[in-house]
């Protein structure tokens, strides 16, 4: 067979992510719109690698054409403070096995598309396996490494220097690119003399507003998980079969409480205390107002601060609003959304350059959002269009005292509908794609004239990446 595209063999793509697959939604839809894509009349193939965690969406699990080949993280009960001593065989485990699934377990793919970030090693070594099997080398810009090592080490630090000159080498040598925002692209030709090609996140289809009887099932569902927020606004008289938002026969009630989502990855780059203090200062301004209905906020997601800040929430003393913590299923998690009024976003961007994946998900299901200010925000967020802008608690407090009045009430918000109207039409995941990705997978590539399968060369081309990656790796 030939080892280009132009062969009539069919296309085999191989999507790799140094992290949770099942955490990476973008990379999953990337997997799920290859393995969907024909050329030639033949169906294309997916082998998405990275590691074993969550669950990845339907479509892709249970996707015919696509092949997942997961495996376990490095994990340690040392300190962090060992950190640098554990650091190299760290490094060295994760190039192993990635390497050991990328040169020796999947068939040889005719494309490597990789995430970034993380950068290392996965950059190296996918640019290595590419050059090996005569692949098209592709990155899939997310943010940048370098600025997330800065946020810990300060910009300033000789390490962050280091990993953005990895970075720019690999850059310069990948035979395709795409960026999350057209800002990112802009610097990446000013900066590094690459053009990526724009391909915005969007929400595929399951991402939608949810009907009542769904909504009904959901929370039935979740009613474990609601029972504190039950108890706390006062969900005593809901009778058997009932929900704190529906009642027995499947209907909305008339006095069930708005609902705010929002989604956090519980570190540092997302101040939380931002939305805690908004809540309590909400909630004490709207207590006493008849014509606000109780409000429950929702906050989705895992991490490494989530405990602390769920011993905030335990100490807040709250009368007409509750905040609780869920961790949902990948089925379940588009229904709630679609069942919010509204959704607060607090990400912040270590480059400035990014947007956050969450407001995505949000448009997808017609909701409105109230989303932290940053650099290249507007791409995604027009105030007062699709959501409202803000920097500070008390800002966020006036944001939602205007959105939440009257919002259950029969004749709603006007100032919410008015953002519905916005965000109703967000173009979805799948013609986005079709339309900026696609062509870059059905160009072809003729393999490099040193194109060898020899385990000789494979083994040279890892120990070199051990030899560079391993010292870097262990002084950061």
């Amino acid at each position: 067979q030939g080892a280009g595209l132009g062969a009539m063999a069919p296309l085999h793509v191989a999507v790799v992510v140094l992290g949770d697959v099942g955490r990476s939604p973008r990379m999953q839809y990337h997997a799920k719109s290859l393995a969907d894509l024909s050329i030639g009349g033949e169906p294309s193939r997916v082998s998405l690698v990275g590691y074993l965690g969550e669950p990845c969406v339907p479509d892709v699990q249970e996707h015919p054409r696509i092949e997942r080949f997961l495996f376990s993280p490095f994990t340690t009960t040392l300190p962090r403070a060992a950190f640098v001593l554990y650091a190299p065989v760290k490094v060295a485990v994760l190039l192993w096995r990635l390497a050991f699934i990328l040169l020796l377990q999947i068939e040889r793919p005719d494309v490597f598309l990789v995430q970034n970030p993380p950068s290392i090693p996965t950059l190296a070594l996918v640019w290595l396996a590419s050059r090996i099997y005569g692949a098209k080398f592709v990155i899939d810009w997310h943010n940048f490494g370098f600025t997330v090592l800065g946020q810990s080490k300060g910009n300033s630090h000789p390490f962050v220097r280091i990993s953005r000159t990895y970075e720019s080498f690999f850059a310069r040598r990948a035979d395709a690119h795409f960026s999350v925002t057209d800002a990112m692209r802009k610097w990446m030709l000013a900066e590094w003399g690459v053009e990526p090609r724009v391909l915005y996140d969007k929400a595929p289809h399951f991402f939608r507003e949810t009907t009542v009887a769904e909504r009904h099932g959901l929370f039935g569902r979740l009613a474990d998980q609601l029972a504190s927020a039950t108890a706390a606004l006062g969900g005593a008289g809901i009778g058997e079969g009932g929900t704190l938002f529906t009642d027995a026969k499947g209907k909305l009630r008339l006095d069930r409480p708005a609902l705010v989502m929002s989604s956090t990855s519980w570190t540092e780059d997302e101040d939380f205390g931002m939305l805690l203090a908004a809540i309590a200062d909400f909630d004490a301004r709207m207590r006493d107002d008849p014509e606000f209905p109780k409000v429950l906020f929702v906050v989705t997601g895992k991490g490494p601060l989530k405990r602390f800040y769920e011993e905030k929430m335990s100490r807040m003393a709250l009368q007409k609003t509750h905040v609780c913590t869920m961790w949902l299923e990948p089925r379940d998690y588009p229904l709630l959304l679609g069942s919010a009024d509204l959704g607060v976003c607090l990400h912040t961007s270590t480059s400035g350059l990014d947007l956050p994946m969450k407001v995505v998900d949000m448009f997808g299901c017609g909701l409105p959002v109230c989303a932290v200010g940053f650099d290249c925000l507007s791409e995604l967020v027009r105030h007062g269009e699709n959501g409202m802008v803000f920097s500070f608690s008390t800002v966020l407090s006036d944001q939602m005292l205007a959105l939440l009045r009257g919002v259950t009430g029969r004749e709603g918000n006007a100032k919410l509908k008015k953002l519905r109207e916005g965000v109703a039409g967000f173009e979805r995941w799948q013609p986005n794609w079709q339309r900026h990705a696609a062509p870059v997978f059905q160009a072809s590539r003729p393999p490099p004239a040193w194109y060898h399968h020899g385990l000789l060369l494979v083994m040279v081309a890892l120990l070199a990446a051990v030899v560079v990656v391993i010292p870097l790796t262990a002084a950061i």
